[in-house]
């Protein structure tokens, strides 16, 4: 299932981060290096964070803390341990 709404939420946790610039290249490069869009990173969670621990290396578990909380405040749900576990929960949630 693709879900335009939870890509957004990510790449604006991204941006509060970093920056516009640093988001931007990274959604290139995550649609160029990984043919993967944002709205896929629902039905691909695993392949995102994998995409994440390429690009941000031993900072990865910062982001991906950041990205979590902000998923948590969008969507109103608890926190779960790791951004894979959060994005799934979201879903079992809502079916």
């Amino acid at each position: 299932m693709k879900d335009k709404h939870l890509g957004e939420v990510i790449i604006e946790a991204i941006k509060s981060y970093g920056d516009e610039t640093l988001a931007r290249s990274l959604i290139w490069h995550m649609e160029n290096r990984k043919k993967m869009s944002v709205e896929d990173i629902a039905d691909r969670p695993d392949d995102f964070v994998s995409f994440l621990k390429e690009v941000y290396g031993p900072f990865e578990p910062f982001i991906e803390e950041h990205i979590i909380q902000s998923i948590a405040k969008e969507y109103g749900v608890p926190e779960q341990k790791g951004l894979v576990a959060m994005i799934k929960s979201l879903y079992e949630k809502n079916t």
